[in-house]
């Protein structure tokens, strides 16, 4: 008798399964740790119906990078729907990018340091410039800033968001993590009151102007 998990089921229904544990396998076990086999037992499956729908190991991962994407996308989104000023909004940023990637083994994937193939590189660069889109219209709602500063100024910022992540990995304990995320936050934050506020801010909270900014990220 079959178990409910081998059970025949609609190839649309077995996929999103098939995705979503493989999804949580890569996840707690990274890419090169985690085999096909590994997959396909987690779902109660063999290997060929696996393979009946993701033809590799390559592909399957992509398609898992599209699900982490959307999760980190929401996330930058938020940023612009919290309470608090600019330095809240950046420090939060910084560390849930950091628990994001760090947690979930992703680290060393999206901060260029793991070249697993073309591929998957075409897909991390695309997710970090979405990211930089998202933010890029945070941006524009807060503060005096082109569309295409926005976009370059979103980019820059992903790009010590990186960066804030590595230094954040590397931390001997929690002490130089907060000390970490403290120095990152003021460099940030005083690049991006550079640009004056607008007046008519779309986001909750308070957008700092520079002398504002002049505050310890500590302090906020």
């Amino acid at each position: 008798m079959s178990t409910p998990s081998t059970a025949r089921m609609p190839r649309a229904q077995r996929r999103a399964q098939l995705l979503e544990l493989a999804t949580r396998v890569f996840t707690e076990k990274g890419f090169q740790a985690t085999s096909m086999d590994d997959i396909a037992a987690a779902a109660g499956v063999t290997k060929p119906v696996l393979y009946q729908h993701f033809d590799s190991k390559e592909r399957l991962y992509v398609e898992v990078l599209d699900i982490i994407a959307t999760s980190m996308i929401d996330e930058v989104r938020t940023i612009g729907e919290g309470e608090g000023d600019t330095i809240t909004r950046v420090r939060t940023g910084l560390h849930r990018f950091y628990e994001f990637v760090a947690l979930d083994n992703s680290l060393r994937l999206f901060t260029g340091h793991e070249q697993i193939s073309e591929a998957v590189r075409q897909k991390v660069v695309t997710v970090l410039d979405l990211m930089a889109i998202e933010l890029a219209g945070v941006l524009t709602a807060t503060r005096q800033v082109g569309t295409e500063e926005s976009r370059v100024l979103g980019r820059g910022v992903i790009a010590v968001t990186q960066t804030t992540a590595q230094l954040l990995q590397g931390a001997a304990d929690e002490a130089e993590r907060e000390a970490i995320l403290d120095t990152m936050t003021t460099t940030v934050v005083h690049g991006l009151t550079g640009f004056a506020p607008r007046e008519d801010a779309r986001v909750p909270g308070v957008v700092l102007a520079a002398d504002a900014a002049s505050t310890p990220a500590g302090d906020a």
